[in-house]
C-alpha cells in the first residue's frame, strides 16, 4: 500500500477526506410579523405537504446569510434583512452517506410583495395556532420554541431513523 506521503496532493486529499462525512448545509428563516409567522406548505419532497418555515440548501460558494436571503426570495418574493442567527442543528439520518447541518435565522425586517411559488403555498399563521396546525412539521414543533425563545442561541443534534422519524433530539 502506498504511503500517503508518496501520493500526489489531490490523491492525498481524496484519501484523507473519505473518512469524513459529506455535509449538506441548509438554512431556515423564521419570518415574523405582528405575532404571526410565515409558513410554507411544501409542494416537494422531502417535506411534501407539511407546513414548515421557508428555507433550503446552501449553494457552493455562498455564505449562510446570502443562502438564507436567496432561499427566502425564491420561495416568497420577499427581501429579508437583519437576519438574527438563532441556532444550528446536526441531523444524522440512518442509512445516508451524508449529514445535514441546519442553520436557523429569524427576522421581522422584510420588504416585497408576498407571492407563493413552485416550492409551495405560503400563509401567515398566528404563532400560537401554528403549533396545532394540521400538517405542521415535527421539526417545526421542536425547533420553533428555541428559535423564538429568549435563549441567545442553541446547538442541537437530531438522529433520524430510516423512515424519517426523529429518534433522538438533544439541545445544548
Amino acid at each position: 500500500m502506498d504511503r500517503i506521503e508518496n501520493q500526489e496532493p489531490e490523491e492525498r486529499w481524496d484519501r484523507v477526506m473519505k473518512r469524513y462525512a459529506s455535509v449538506v448545509a441548509v438554512v431556515f428563516c423564521y419570518i415574523v410579523k405582528d405575532g404571526k409567522i410565515l409558513l410554507i406548505r411544501r409542494g416537494n419532497p422531502p417535506s411534501y405537504n407539511e407546513y414548515t418555515v421557508v428555507g433550503g440548501k446552501k449553494e457552493v460558494g455562498e455564505d449562510l446569510i446570502a443562502a438564507c436571503r436567496r432561499e427566502v426570495a425564491e420561495e416568497t418574493n420577499l427581501d429579508v434583512r437583519n437576519l438574527e442567527f438563532r441556532g444550528v442543528v446536526h441531523n444524522h439520518m440512518a442509512g445516508r452517506d451524508f449529514e445535514v447541518i441546519t442553520f436557523y435565522f429569524k427576522t421581522e425586517d422584510f420588504t416585497g410583495e408576498l407571492r407563493s411559488g413552485s416550492e409551495g403555498d405560503l400563509e401567515w399563521c398566528s404563532i400560537d395556532e401554528s403549533f396545532h396546525k394540521d400538517g405542521i412539521s415535527e421539526y417545526y414543533l421542536r425547533i420553533t420554541p428555541l428559535v423564538l425563545g429568549d435563549r441567545a442561541s442553541f446547538v442541537g443534534s437530531i438522529s433520524i431513523d430510516g423512515e424519517g422519524k426523529i429518534e433522538r433530539f438533544e439541545i445544548s
